[in-house]
């Protein structure tokens, strides 16, 4: 797994947000945070040290798991929606300025972005954009809440929808029933799913893939881990309104290695199949370089890292 690495000037825009408060009030938020996930519930980012603290423990994930989805995209944006924006992760993915829109009105943008404040389930008149994103939003609202922002981003997406959860089975769910209600909205699925059929996960399985994600000293020191790094694990969905799908096989996890063999776990359009491929395979090669989360079988002119 490929190790996602922050812009620079994304690193040091957090460390300076973060180094008006002592650590110790940052590692207390960040543990508020923490909690208030385990519980199944959006953190309350009220405070300046709660805003710091999410910004160092989330929006490195959050901009690795939306770089990923948006390396799907098979065109340049020219215009870039973010909808629940949070600190604004969309604003460094985005090759372009990005307007963020969230009800938190006390965000501090570390990029240029236009900054939009609003509550997503009373959307003000939006202008469309080429791509209109969701990161971390759909299973943070009510239920009977998701349908309505989710038929207004299709509705303001002129080329593409992205959306991106948590990689846990109620993240899967929130995606499931996007992914239908997309589907029957006329969208085209580009990514990850390789057709436009019903999803064959089905059972105890759930859909969902990983990024790695470079910690700094005080991400570390605030999440109290010791490693230089975490892996971000997330569902996405990227939606097209006129480009074809790709057609390609997904590789759903990781891939298996055995001496003279590698097994690859793919979606089809036919369903979920586990392929075998051998050494004297003319895919070998391409096996050897696989990963989890690739187009099967992967192209020679395509770069391992996306656009990461």
């Amino acid at each position: 797994m490929q190790t996602a690495r922050l812009p620079e000037e994304l690193s040091e825009a957090i460390q300076e947000q973060c180094a008006a408060f002592p650590t110790g009030e940052l590692a207390a938020a960040a543990a508020q945070i923490s909690e208030a996930y385990r519980r199944g519930l959006p953190p309350r980012l009220e405070t300046a040290v709660m805003r710091a603290a999410y910004a160092a423990t989330r929006l490195p994930a959050t901009y690795a798991a939306l770089a990923r989805a948006a390396a799907e995209l098979p065109f340049t944006p020219q215009s870039w929606l973010d909808l629940g924006a949070g600190p604004g992760a969309a604003a460094w993915v985005a090759p372009c300025l990005a307007t963020l829109v969230d009800s938190n009105p006390h965000w501090d943008d570390l990029r240029p972005a236009r900054r939009i404040c609003a509550d997503l389930e009373r959307l003000p008149d939006l202008q469309a954009h080429d791509v209109v994103s969701l990161c971390y939003v759909l299973d943070e609202l009510p239920p009977a809440a998701r349908p309505g922002l989710l038929d207004e981003a299709w509705r303001l997406a002129r080329r593409a929808l992205i959306l991106v959860e948590p990689g846990t089975p109620q993240g899967f769910a929130a995606m499931l029933e996007a992914r239908r209600q997309l589907l029957e909205a006329g969208a085209r699925l580009a990514a990850p799913c390789p057709h436009q059929n019903p999803c064959p996960v089905e059972g105890k399985e759930w859909c969902h893939f990983a990024v790695r994600v470079e910690r700094s000293r005080l991400h570390r020191q605030l999440k109290g881990g010791s490693l230089g790094y975490e892996d971000e694990k997330f569902c996405y969905l990227a939606a097209m309104r006129n480009e074809p799908p790709q057609g390609r096989a997904r590789i759903l996890r990781h891939p298996e290695i055995r001496p003279g063999w590698i097994g690859l776990a793919l979606c089809r359009d036919g369903g979920v199949e586990r392929q075998q491929i051998r050494r004297r395979d003319a895919l070998w090669r391409a096996a050897r370089k696989a990963s989890w989360g690739d187009p099967w079988p992967k192209l020679p002119r395509e770069d391992d890292g996306g656009r990461q």
